[in-house]
């Protein structure tokens, strides 16, 4: 019998009519905390004070019932929910053993990019919650421990809201302008319906939502956050990097404004051409880690390879590492692994290339010497990339 996926354990019943209705409509299923998956039946999901000790994560607080407000602390959780606050664990990923793992199959059963999805906790005492907002990013909510009345209604105003989350009394974040040119969202006409959770209710939100929680009794709630990039996403992700590779478009605006306009007006219509043409796959499939052979690939800076050629008689094997900077410019090893003795000429030609290439060329330059597959090229190049050895370009 197949194991029921991710989502038929989040909805159960319900998981058919959630799938036919993402990302647009709400949907509730109540059950048996039991049939969760696994990850939520961990005993640090069932103790705010453990969950609290372990979290490590940013944290947020506030009076939701009282104000929107809500402010940045180091504060260990457990204290600001006994002086009756509601605090929020940004991200518990890293604190929760599965966590990772599990958001990756979700994305897969969701059809979302890696890295789209999250999870945080809220976690409120018996009087309090969260102030009425929307999120511009769909949502699940598990409940865990006590009851949590949501009171939920569409938000009308703006078709598929981008940014950062919005609701009466809030600060407007920059980018949100541009989506209010017809009107600031507001709750005024909004028709809200109120869904009670206990331990092992599961709610869906879809982006755009307007919701506000009250916590019954003392509340630990997870939301599984998903926030796909969009196409205005894919695009500039795209379009920056691929305008800075050519040396016109890094040309700095000295001097007279009328003769860069008329350099301006060639290049226009060359990314005019460009975008009308050709371009959609590429920045479409930017904005989700290309395979490696539809980029060109480039040595990243202040990274090394190194290998250690087998012994004679030895296994036909070679231990291949990577040691490459991270974000505090300490050298980390990223890699670490063994691999067929006959992709060595191949190591060697990357190792000493300094200009870009792609999985073509370097099967072209090889293709002359013997037990050497394309898919075993294509899996080196991939470990290398995620060693931070090489860096993927966007495709031109």
């Amino acid at each position: 019998m197949p194991k029921p996926s991710l989502l038929d354990q989040l909805f159960g019943d319900a998981a058919t009519a959630f799938v036919a209705g993402w990302p647009s409509e709400v949907r509730i299923d109540h059950g048996d905390p039991a049939r969760l998956p696994a990850l939520f039946q961990q005993s640090i999901l069932q103790n705010v004070e453990q969950l609290a000790d372990r979290y490590r994560g940013r944290l947020s607080f506030g009076r939701g019932l009282r104000s929107p407000k809500t402010f940045d602390s180091n504060a260990n959780a457990a204290s600001l929910l006994q002086l009756g606050l509601t605090v929020f664990f940004q991200d518990v990923a890293g604190s929760v053993p599965g966590a990772v793992p599990f958001l990756r199959q979700l994305e897969v059963e969701l059809g979302v990019v890696a890295g789209s999805a999250r999870l945080s906790a809220f976690a409120s005492s018996g009087d309090d919650g969260v102030s009425c907002h929307y999120d511009a990013e769909e949502v699940i909510s598990i409940q865990l421990l006590g009851r949590k009345t949501f009171h939920v209604a569409p938000m009308t105003q703006i078709e598929h809201p981008y940014g950062a989350q919005f609701g009466p009394e809030m600060v407007a974040v920059e980018n949100l302008y541009e989506q209010a040119r017809e009107g600031f969202p507001d709750t005024t006409d909004a028709n809200f319906s109120i869904h009670t959770l206990q331990p092992g209710s599961v709610l869906y939100l879809p982006r755009g939502t307007w919701h506000r929680t009250e916590a019954q009794e003392p509340s630990l709630s997870l939301s599984i956050v998903i926030r796909p990039p969009v196409l205005a996403d894919a695009l500039l992700g795209w379009l920056k990097p691929w305008l800075l590779g050519d040396a016109r478009w890094r040309r700095p605006l000295y001097g007279d404004r009328d003769q860069h306009s008329v350099a301006l007006k060639p290049l226009l219509g060359e990314l005019a051409q460009r975008l009308t043409q050709d371009a959609e796959a590429p920045i479409l499939s930017w904005s989700s880690a290309p395979a490696v052979e539809t980029t060109d690939l480039l040595r990243v800076p202040g990274s090394r390879i190194t290998w250690l050629e087998p012994a004679i008689g030895a296994p036909a094997r070679l231990r291949l590492q990577v040691h490459a900077l991270d974000q505090d410019w300490r050298e980390r090893v990223t890699l670490d692994t063994e691999i067929p003795a006959a992709l060595l000429s191949a190591i060697a030609w990357i190792d000493g290339r300094v200009t870009a290439f792609s999985l073509e060329q370097l099967d072209q330059q090889l293709q002359q010497l013997p037990g050497i597959a394309h898919a075993d090229l294509r899996q080196l190049l991939d470990l290398l990339v995620k060693a931070h050895a090489l860096r993927q370009l966007v495709p031109r």
